[in-house]
């Protein structure tokens, strides 16, 4: 079992589907080239004088597996290798129609549509090394700080007025921990938790999340940040009410590429997590109040967060139905080791948190330290 704040090293990080698929198409491209070489498949080096041919193909084979590893490894110097090699299949392969007119229609044909599915495959995996390496620096260094906020600042102009929703506010959330947020309508709570979530930009100072300093990313960086490492729950729950429950969960897993052998899994996991087994087909106007707010937490950690952001998840909620949402809150902390951030005007709501922080006018006023 995973302990708390314990990374999966870089060197054995998964691949997604997407990643396999596009190592498995390469590698089909990289047997032609080697049958090819051995005379076993058509090849548009054949035009070439020998043993020009052959030199030529046994580049390219080398040039291949090099990019072959890096699909593998996700080497960035052999993913680039991956390109090329397709790229020059492509140009090759056209060059070669032109020259030898109809009689190698097919050879030229098959290694231009090999060169432009490889190439296709591997310049889609190369553009999303950019995001694995936001990954990896976001997981590497991870310290007990879950949440740095160092003299945050947050300021809104209306017309010729200023307005700081947030001044000066310096706030370390340790991984874990539950923490509750208090004050009066126009404290800051939203602004403060849509700035944690990669929502919003700060106007000064530092936000770092497991040690990576976020309002330096750019949008594809925020957007990994709210999709690997940041749940939400929301008061009016965001449910599409005549889509069915398993449509609403499993928009992040289609998006990672998986089966749908494996969202489906995955989500039956999670509502069995919450107590609500066999909702998968339902749809959430079909549902109560409070069941639809446990299928939001559901579909808050269908990407396994380090963190939970919910604002105000039992405002709409009877008192009964408020301890059923805060104690699966609870329960997700203790046992996963997800950290919360919790915003509420409900008091009772928030003597379960392990700290209570209290704000006003954009400033932490003062700090209760729970025994739970």
């Amino acid at each position: 079992m995973k302990r708390r704040g314990e990374t999966t090293p870089k060197s054995f990080r998964q691949p997604t589907p997407k990643e396999g698929f596009i190592t498995v198409s390469f590698t089909f491209f990289l047997v032609g080239e080697i049958a090819s070489l051995l005379g076993w498949s058509p090849s548009t080096t054949t035009v070439l004088p020998t043993p020009i041919d052959t030199y030529v193909s046994l580049l390219i084979i080398i040039f291949s597996l090099v990019g072959w590893y890096g699909l593998l490894f996700r080497n960035e110097l052999g993913l680039y290798s991956a390109i090329l090699v397709p790229f020059f299949e492509i140009v090759f392969g056209a060059f070669s129609l032109i020259g030898q007119g109809r009689s190698s229609l097919f050879r030229a044909s098959a290694a231009v549509a090999l060169g432009i599915t490889a190439f296709t495959a591997v310049l889609t995996s190369v553009m999303g090394q950019k995001n694995i390496n936001h990954h990896d620096r976001i997981d590497e260094g991870k310290g007990q700080y879950a949440v740095e906020l160092v003299d945050l600042g947050k300021t809104y102009l209306q017309g010729p007025i200023r307005v700081d929703a947030i001044k000066d506010l310096t706030l370390r959330i340790r991984h874990g921990e539950f923490i509750a947020i208090m004050g009066p309508s126009g404290s800051g709570k939203s602004t403060l938790l849509n700035m944690i979530g990669a929502l919003d930009r700060p106007t000064t100072g530092r936000i770092l999340i497991d040690c990576a300093e976020i309002n330096t990313l750019d949008e594809d960086g925020l957007a990994e940040i709210r999709n690997e490492k940041v749940g939400f729950v929301f008061q009016a729950y965001n449910l599409i009410a005549r889509t069915k429950v398993l449509r609403n969960m499993e928009l992040p897993l289609f998006v990672k590429g998986y089966s749908k052998r494996e969202r489906s899994r995955r989500i039956n996991e999670l509502l069995e997590v919450v107590g609500l087994p066999e909702m998968a087909s339902r749809k959430p106007n079909t549902l109560s109040g409070g069941e639809q707010q446990r299928i939001a937490i559901a579909r808050a950690l269908i990407n396994n967060p380090t963190i939970i952001l919910a604002d105000e998840p039992s405002g709409n909620l009877d008192t009964k139905t408020r301890d059923q949402i805060i104690g699966y809150l609870r329960r997700i902390n203790m046992e996963k080791g997800t950290t919360i951030v919790l915003v509420t005007h409900d008091v009772e709501a928030a003597r379960i948190a392990d700290r209570i922080i209290y704000l006003r006018d954009g400033s932490i006023v003062r700090e209760e330290k729970r025994a739970v």
